[in-house]
């Protein structure tokens, strides 16, 4: 993933038996969408307590900026767990406000 707060997108690749603790995201001004690439079996997203299921060629929405876990609970045999993360604009989000934080937040050149 790049260093900017928006218009991230990356593969984000996890290995049988890691497990990422708590994390927030930065801003509830986007929303992550995550395409599953390979979703072996064991494989578990919690968001803001809830359980999220990826799946394999489908797209799912989540507000990073709840405190969720990440974790890959499968065998070595299984592989990692592969997924195409883009960052979205939060449709809540007006273009104004958009531009504002386009510019508050522009990369260093």
């Amino acid at each position: 993933m790049s260093a900017n707060t928006f218009g991230n997108a990356g593969f984000s690749v996890l290995l049988p038996g890691a497990r990422l603790e708590g994390r927030c995201g930065p801003t509830n001004a986007r929303v992550r969408c995550h395409l599953g690439l390979k979703i072996p079996p064991g494989c578990e997203l919690v968001v803001g307590g809830e359980p999220q299921c990826w799946a394999e060629g489908h797209c799912l929405l989540v507000d990073d900026s709840f405190l969720h876990t990440v974790a890959h609970n499968g065998s070595p045999e299984d592989g990692p767990r592969v997924v195409f993360i883009v960052d979205l604009w939060h449709p809540n989000v007006a273009g104004a406000e958009r531009q504002a934080l386009d510019y508050v937040f522009a990369p260093d050149p």
